[in-house]
């Protein structure tokens, strides 16, 4: 089952509620690069490369996650929410 099957047979759209996808938004796309910034320039990447990381890690999640989390039954819901809000950010 896919993602979009998935969400299609859930009750709500926004599993957790409106702050845990608030929270998923926040850590995408703050706290993901904010970690990123330190730990790159700690391993020594400049200009471009750095700013190419900085950029991936505020990237939309893959679906690989999503399925890992389906087939563990670990919190596949709130995953699925959180990818969709992270790739309405890019739209």
């Amino acid at each position: 089952m896919d993602i979009g099957l998935f969400m299609a047979s859930q009750p709500r759209i926004i599993a957790g509620g409106v702050a845990s996808a608030c929270l998923a938004a926040v850590m995408r796309f703050i706290v993901g690069p904010a970690i990123m910034i330190p730990t790159s320039v700690a391993v020594g990447l400049r200009g471009i490369v750095l700013q190419i990381t900085i950029l991936q890690a505020a990237l939309p999640q893959a679906i690989v996650p999503f399925i890992f989390a389906r087939e563990y039954n670990i919190h596949p819901a709130i995953l699925s929410t959180s990818y969709v809000a992270s790739n309405f950010e890019f739209n």
